[in-house]
């Protein structure tokens, strides 16, 4: 086996592998011959050991390319996400002072939502019936129901 150990903490939680179903195991050691079992079971513990240290791996030299292009376009691209300083490096040109501008800008979010017109008012049913009612208004404003002063 050769596991490396790196010192740096990683800014995204590494996942691990899932564990195999100990179900699916307990049921090939009994339909396998021992010899066979334990030849798969070896094979597969090694499999996983090389996979789970290859995806740390993939992961410290990502997180690496990240801290160069960090330092690459200065300390306002630390709030870039990967993709955005992905995006910065196929550019031919980026100055600091756009990547400034690109990190106080908010995230876009997908997919975008338009508002909703309001439906407006609606008819009143044909059956409801109709009553006009007219309230004169008086030379000094009061209400001729309520006699309150209402101002003009």
């Amino acid at each position: 086996m050769f596991f490396a150990s790196y010192s740096c903490q990683l800014s995204v939680n590494f996942t691990t592998l899932k564990a195999l179903d100990p179900t699916l195991v307990s049921q090939l050691k009994e339909t396998l011959p021992a010899a066979l079992f334990e030849k798969l079971n070896g094979s597969l513990s090694i499999d996983q050991d090389r996979l789970k240290f290859l995806e740390y791996k993939n992961r410290v030299l990502e997180e690496r390319l990240r801290l160069v292009r960090i330092e690459k376009y200065g300390p306002g691209s630390e709030k870039l996400s990967d993709a955005q300083l992905e995006l910065l490096d196929l550019e031919p040109g980026v100055s600091s002072a756009e990547v400034e501008v690109e990190s106080e800008r908010a995230q876009l979010k997908l997919p975008f939502q338009r508002a909703q017109k309001h439906p407006g008012r609606q008819e009143l049913p044909a059956h409801l019936p109709r009553i006009e009612k007219v309230i004169a208004c008086t030379l000094n404003n009061v209400c001729a129901e309520t006699a309150v002063k209402k101002p003009v």
